[in-house]
């Protein structure tokens, strides 16, 4: 299954991305085009979960989530 994991910032996606590849998860950084208000910076986790484990992960790691969009 892909989601796409909203995260507010350039940091905490790198962080997010460095914990789920540290648990086997693929994941690709990208920024959003037009962020809505609230998005921060507009940054997105792009993640191929299998497990559907990884937002339980990231939170687990302290990651703030701001929304998630399953595909």
């Amino acid at each position: 299954m892909s989601i796409y994991i909203k995260v507010g910032s350039v940091t905490n996606a790198q962080r997010a991305k460095s914990v789920l590849q540290r648990n086997a998860i693929k994941s690709y950084m990208q920024r959003l085009e037009n962020p809505a208000p609230g998005d921060g910076c507009g940054y997105v986790l792009s993640v191929e979960d299998r497990n559907g484990n990884a937002v339980e992960i990231l939170q687990r790691n302290g990651i703030k989530i701001l929304g998630v969009e399953r595909l």
